[in-house]
């Protein structure tokens, strides 16, 4: 399939991804970091049959083995701190601030991959920057932690986007769905050693309710995963990247419908606007 066909999947799967981890990270019960380790070894579990059915290929680990390790590394800080976050501000907030991370993508795609620089992808990844950005609520009320929390948003963007840009280089040299699949229990192994206390928590994820909705997101987040990586592996970093943060604009319409999420409704429209604008911009 043609590369765009890919973005379009993981524009449905990441905007559900955001608001189905809001919903089971704010219930009263929930740990962040053992919801981290769940939710990354179910996901990684799902895509296990498919990875047998298909052929296990184990990345060449002499050859990117400290970029998986530094990879893993941030990862595992990256998911700590998102889930934290994400447990205190509304989706539509952090999503935004996740959406940073396009900007270290784009950035190291021309750095490590040595891709072609075209200024027209930089002036479409500013405006869908920029549409990302009108969607910062301020609340007068709680004014300090929102700040706290654009601070750690933002945190959460860097570090994501440099490891997603580790991430997408050893994809491109990698088996697609053998990737993939691993790259899910690299930060449960790591808070596994680290703390490994973190799983007496993991209780509360396998009851009912909670685990039925947690495997629809990890099916959700398999899906995204492996339609992204695609994605960059037959397009170009500086185009996919920007295309796949404006799957912002349907986590903000889920996150409006679903959650109540409905203060600054017209900003959220407008963004939305501009967000359509550039991406418009990157195809063209």
């Amino acid at each position: 399939m043609e590369w765009y066909i890919y973005v379009l999947i993981n524009l449905l799967t990441a905007s559900l991804i955001v608001p189905l981890q809001r919903v089971l990270l704010r219930k009263k019960g929930s740990d962040p970091v053992a919801f981290i380790v769940v939710s990354q070894i179910l996901t990684g579990l799902v895509l296990l049959p498919f990875v047998l059915t298909h052929g296990f290929e184990m990345p060449d680990v002499r050859k990117y083995g400290l970029l998986i390790a530094a990879m893993f590394g941030l990862y595992c800080i990256g998911h700590v701190l998102y889930a934290q976050t994400l447990k205190k501000v509304e989706a539509s907030v952090f999503q935004t601030l996740l959406n940073t991370s396009t900007i270290w993508v784009v950035l190291m795609g021309y750095i490590v991959l040595k891709e072609h620089f075209n200024p027209m992808d930089l002036f479409g990844t500013a405006v869908i920057l920029g549409s990302v950005g009108m969607l910062i609520e301020r609340k007068s009320g709680s004014k300090l932690t929102l700040e706290r929390s654009i601070l750690l948003g933002l945190l959460v963007g860097l570090i994501f986007g440099v490891a997603s840009a580790l991430w997408v280089y050893i994809g491109k040299h990698s088996d697609v769905l053998s990737w993939t699949m691993l790259s899910f229990f690299g930060t449960p192994v790591i808070i596994a050693i680290v703390r490994p206390k973190t799983f007496k928590g993991t209780r509360y994820y396998f009851k009912g309710k909670v685990l039925a909705n947690m495997l629809i997101l990890a099916l959700v987040w398999a899906f995204d995963n492996l339609a992204s990586l695609a994605a960059y592996k037959t397009g170009t970093v500086a185009v996919v990247a920007p295309l796949l943060q404006t799957s912002v604009v349907l986590s903000v319409i889920i996150s409006i419908i679903f959650l109540k999420e409905r203060t600054n409704l017209k900003q959220k429209i407008a963004a939305s606007v501009v967000c359509f604008i550039g991406v418009l911009l990157l195809v063209a």
